[in-house]
Parts: C-alpha cells; sequence; structure tokens
C-alpha cells in the first residue's frame, strides 16, 4: 500500500511537470502572437520611408522650394499616392494639376507609361516616378 502511494505522487509530479511545461509553452506562443504584426499590416513608418527613397532621385533634380504640378493613376489609391508624394517632396507644394511648366507623375502600378497630353517627358526614374515639363515650357 505504501508502495502504492508512492507511485500516485510520482505520477502526480510528472503530470503537474507536463502541465506545467504545457502552460510555458502557450504563455510563449500568445506572447508571440499578440507581439506579431498582423500579415499584410505595413506601419505608417515603412510607408513613408518607402515613398521618400521612391521619389529621392527625382527631389534631387527639382527646385528646392515652389509649386509643381502632379499627375498620377486614376483609381482607389489616386488619394494616398498624391498626399505620399507631396509628404515625400516636401518642402515643395504639389498641386493637383498638370498645368505647371515642372510636372511629377507618379505611376507605381502602371507597367507602360504614356505622357500626358500637353507635358513631354523629361526623365523616368523607375518605380513609376516621372518628371515631365510642359510642351510650352522647352
Amino acid at each position: 500500500m505504501h508502495t502504492n502511494t508512492a507511485s500516485q505522487s510520482a505520477a502526480a509530479r510528472r503530470i503537474a511537470a507536463i502541465l506545467l511545461l504545457v502552460a510555458c509553452c502557450l504563455l510563449s506562443t500568445a506572447h508571440i502572437l499578440f507581439q506579431a504584426p498582423t500579415p499584410g499590416h505595413v506601419s505608417a513608418d515603412d510607408i513613408s520611408k518607402r515613398s521618400d527613397l521612391r521619389f529621392a532621385a527625382l527631389k534631387a533634380r527639382l527646385p528646392a522650394g515652389g509649386v509643381i504640378g502632379y499627375t498620377g493613376e486614376p483609381g482607389d489609391s489616386a488619394t494616398p499616392d498624391y498626399y505620399l508624394t507631396q509628404y515625400a517632396l516636401a518642402p515643395l507644394v504639389i498641386d493637383l494639376s498638370a498645368r505647371h511648366s515642372i510636372v511629377v507623375g507618379n505611376f507605381p502600378c502602371s507597367r507602360v507609361l504614356v505622357t500626358p497630353p500637353g507635358l513631354t517627358l523629361v526623365e523616368d526614374f523607375g518605380n513609376g516616378v516621372i518628371l515631365f515639363a510642359a510642351k510650352d515650357a522647352n
């Protein structure tokens, strides 16, 4: 009878150790799940940094101040793309109009570039970033 109690006590300790191990694993996994970003989530800082990098070469070619025009893709991303362009090219003022002597083209999703009417291509910086000039400005 004494041996039976001792074996029950040892079995209880093993079960307690296993339960403790499982609890620690679950807590560790929960911590990882709560700290991990959601799939497809990109922070605003990441977006603005990528935008700065996309427009860096163009910004070096533009005047330090003033107002320049803007043209871009239509659709759901048109407004966010415009605001990211404003952010990346500050302190320049970016007017949502192609009626300027200098016009920035922002076409991140387009595969084929079509020059808008009234503009001439000055330079394609890649990644959908284009510098145009008004035809009458040449």
